[in-house]
């Protein structure tokens, strides 16, 4: 049955597969997720949960009926209540799938390094994406070859635009793989030597291949990683040492920015190109950048809204009305310049992208607490640095995709109880206990013993 997770996790990168139901987002992953939590059922009901994963589940009804309470004394609409339990729901059964495969597979972990290399090579359709939108878009447009891309991915408009990003629903969302699965199934595959060359070649292809998404987030994104990454693995007595070295890297950066966007290597035409060299020319005329003030604008009314109603909220799903009740708020012009936050007011669904707002908003306290007791089941050993490293990156990535990053979230949260993984050592500091071992071992009486066993004199 590990057979439909193994597919689902080789299937991630298709998050915006034309014949997937679902709205931007459309994982068609999230199938084989559902079987696999179906066929197992028998196995959920034997298995016993922690007590904070009990009032998990009790914070979430809690929700949901003073939700619905709140809706009625107010008048408000059911919509956004009704699309937040459906996502609820898929999110329960995502993290209940996840439970299982963990309880099964705890004393196997043969069975976690399978999960993750059919997650790591299952980016090699991506990068084949990729490098078909990078014929079209450089080379020739083909009508046949648009054909062949858009059987995988349903938006094109992003291609056309001349931004390049795989198999996922937007240039934006590449982050969302990269630091959440790519690059840490890389790690674990290469700690226990699973690694092959293909594997490397695929990660050499992708990450040049993604930064001709012209995404600022993802650039953004990529920059947290190494510097997360950088800073977990080191030691803290070389904190000169590696301030020197994130200088250095900084500097490379910036002359092959300098190269890239300000000489133009690649002629590139795209308005984001000529977005994104604005800002690095002006960096603080990315105040002013529309992006960044529909997401800056939704996170700050989405505080207020909390101190509106800071016990419950407003409702789950039901931020439209918190935004509606601090509408004067955004700056006339803004709200003028940007046809998004005008057309926010027309939506009742209205997403934030900000996660920890959207709890504050909707949930008032309970979101705090939910927040909470879902970091409380991370298992963190002062042996790993792994576990925290994607501890980290998880928080981060909350702050900008909202309830997209469901599948990747609820999979470390899950995964993160286990104790292999919570020991799970990765970089310099792994490197260097390795070689102490080895050096006792190799010096020990036991490696003597083996020694004169084998040479009798």
């Amino acid at each position: 049955m590990n057979a439909f997770i193994y597919l689902a996790f080789a299937l991630l990168p298709l998050d915006n597969f034309p014949y997937m139901f679902g709205g931007a987002y459309k994982p068609v992953s999230l199938i084989f997720i559902v079987l696999y939590c179906v066929l197992k059922i028998p196995v959920l009901i034997r298995m016993k949960f922690q007590r904070k994963e009990i009032w998990i589940f009790i914070v979430l009804v809690s929700a949901v009926l003073i939700s619905a309470i709140l809706g009625l004394q107010n008048n408000y609409s059911f919509a956004g209540l009704q699309d937040a339990v459906v996502s609820l729901a898929a999110g329960i059964i995502i993290y209940l799938s996840f439970r299982i495969y963990v309880h099964s597979s705890e004393h196997r972990k043969d069975s976690f390094l399978t999960l993750f290399r059919w997650m790591f090579r299952g980016y090699w359709l991506a990068v084949i994406i990729g490098l078909l939108q990078l014929v079209y878009m450089y080379v020739f447009h083909s009508g046949a070859l648009s054909s062949v891309i858009g059987f995988f991915v349903q938006r094109d408009s992003y291609v056309t635009a001349g931004r390049l990003h795989f198999t996922f629903s937007e240039p934006s969302y590449i982050g969302l793989h990269t630091n959440l699965l790519l690059f840490p199934a890389y790690l674990i595959l290469k700690k226990y030597n699973y690694l092959t060359k293909s594997d490397k070649v695929l990660l050499w292809i992708f990450i040049p291949l993604s930064l001709l998404s012209l995404s600022i987030r993802y650039y953004l994104d990529l920059l947290f990683f190494v510097v997360v990454y950088v800073i977990v693995t080191s030691k803290p007595e070389k904190f000169l040492m590696l301030f020197m070295k994130f200088m250095m890297y900084l500097a490379a950066a910036a002359v092959l920015l300098n190269i890239v966007f300000v000489n133009n290597l690649f002629q590139l035409k795209s308005d984001h190109y000529y977005r994104i060299l604005h800002i690095y020319e002006d960096p603080a005329s990315i105040t002013e950048d529309n992006s960044f003030s529909i997401r800056s604008t939704y996170s700050s009314l989405g505080f207020r809204s909390f101190l509106d109603k800071p016990w419950f909220g407003y409702g789950m799903g039901n931020y439209y009305y918190g935004f509606m009740h601090n509408l004067d708020h955004i700056p006339a012009d803004t709200l003028e310049e940007n046809e998004e936050l005008r057309d926010a007011k027309y939506n009742l669904t209205l997403p934030q992208y900000n996660m920890y707002t959207r709890l504050l908003s909707e949930f008032g306290l309970l979101g705090i607490m939910l927040i909470l007791l879902l970091l409380s089941l991370v298992r963190l050993s002062h042996k790993g640095n792994f576990p925290k490293l994607m501890v980290v990156l998880l928080l981060y990535s909350l702050l900008q995709f909202d309830s997209f990053a469901f599948i990747q979230v609820l999979f470390w949260v899950a995964i993160l109880q286990s104790e292999e993984v919570s020991r799970l050592r990765i970089g310099k500091a792994e490197s260097t206990e390795n070689k102490r071992k080895m050096a006792k071992m190799h010096s020990g009486p036991w490696v003597q013993l083996r020694r004169s066993e084998h040479y009798p004199k």
